[in-house]
């Protein structure tokens, strides 16, 4: 018999635990399938671990977290101990309706979704009316992330996220807090476009809460969200974004280095230009792998082989390119090509070595790997 896992991740919801946990229990599933219900308090200290502790039933699998890690945490600690063949994330707070998991569950049961979206934009039901500023960030933040993962979702921040297990299971999660939700969306998208899983939406009703009901989300949470858009995305236009920004500020940090070597330090003859080059481009090589390995490419994706494996194909690519530009800027500087436009034409030529070596290779296996 299938079993449908509700992960609950829970902080200071006191006032509404209780009721959330009735409708999830009231809730009847099609087909016959269990429910296990995985509650994660995000150490709480509003007594809500209090209540916590006087439920029972065999159908709820109670965890306690010693120090506040983020939603995000707490719902890492629910999928790993969530043993359904369908997993769910339920918000504690009365916002989002159990009993919708019957139409968010229709297109999994017929086989044509591995993952289900519930869109609180896409008409069904009543919508509690709150605040415009608001929905107009979810706007832009769900548009924003659609330009970088190529999907064409209404509502990327909804709570309601339906996997098949295996989708889960396959990927290496990291955000402890409110990132959580555009890092899945931008793994989900990678495999959408890869072909290897079907994403659907499902309209819901929603009663969203004020700040003075419970409402955390705020501000910060929202810059969190665009920098685990640009940072865990991977199209061609991800990349392409990624890439452009990168290589304008690599090449920024070279042709300024080099200025400040060249007029300021007075390296003005022929072998003092092209030793200036040579510096120049070491600074450049070091700020280039501070942003790809930070902001492009994830360092931490994947086994050990694959990190170590990165590096190393990343130094290489590197590395083949400076002596390439030595060369360029020798020869140029011979004829009189003035040290500006010859490092830029050095810069537009490992601009394209660095870039297909990259991506072709050292990018394409860590976007594998993660």
């Amino acid at each position: 018999m299938p079993t449908l896992s509700i992960i609950i991740p829970v902080y200071n919801e006191v006032n509404t635990l209780r009721s959330v946990l009735d409708l999830v229990n009231s809730v009847k599933l099609p087909r016959n399938i269990k429910k296990e219900i995985v509650i994660v308090d995000d150490c709480s200290s509003d007594g809500t671990r209090d209540v916590l502790k006087t439920i029972k039933g065999r159908q709820f699998k109670i965890f306690f977290h010693e120090e506040n890690t983020g939603k995000g945490g707490a719902l890492h600690t629910g999928i790993k101990n969530a043993t359904g063949d369908y997993v769910i994330i339920q918000d504690a707070d009365m916002e989002y309706d159990p009993h919708e998991y019957v139409d968010l569950l229709q297109p999994m049961l017929s086989r044509k979704a591995d993952v289900v979206y519930g869109s609180r934009f896409i008409g069904k039901g009543p919508h509690r009316i709150l605040y415009y500023w608001h929905s107009l960030g979810n706007w832009f933040l769900t548009t924003l992330s659609n330009m970088f993962s190529d999907l064409n979702l209404t509502d990327m921040e909804t709570c309601y996220k339906l996997f098949r297990k295996e989708v889960l299971d396959r990927m290496e999660l990291r955000e402890k807090r409110f990132g959580f939700e555009p890092e899945i969306t931008a793994k989900i998208g990678e495999l959408v476009r890869a072909g290897e899983i079907s994403l659907y939406e499902v309209g819901i009703s929603y009663h969203g809460r004020t700040y003075a009901e419970g409402k955390k989300i705020g501000w910060k949470d929202g810059m969190r969200a665009l920098w685990c858009i640009f940072k865990y995305n991977t199209s061609w236009f991800a990349r392409g974004v990624k890439y452009g920004l990168g290589g304008a500020l690599i090449a920024l940090s070279q042709l300024l280095s080099m200025v400040f070597l060249v007029e300021g330090l007075a390296m003005s003859g022929l072998l003092e230009q092209n030793i200036a080059n040579l510096i120049s481009i070491a600074i450049a090589v070091s700020t280039g792998y501070v942003i790809h390995s930070n902001f492009t490419w994830a360092r931490d994706a994947g086994n050990s082989r694959s990190r170590y494996g990165g590096f190393l194909l990343f130094h290489l690519i590197t590395f083949l390119s400076i002596p390439i530009r030595a060369g360029m800027f020798y020869f140029l500087s011979t004829l009189g090509v003035h040290y500006i436009t010859n490092s830029l034409l050095g810069i537009f030529a490992a601009v394209i070595i660095n870039f297909l070596g990259y991506d072709r290779l050292v990018f394409k296996s860590a976007r594998k790997a993660s």
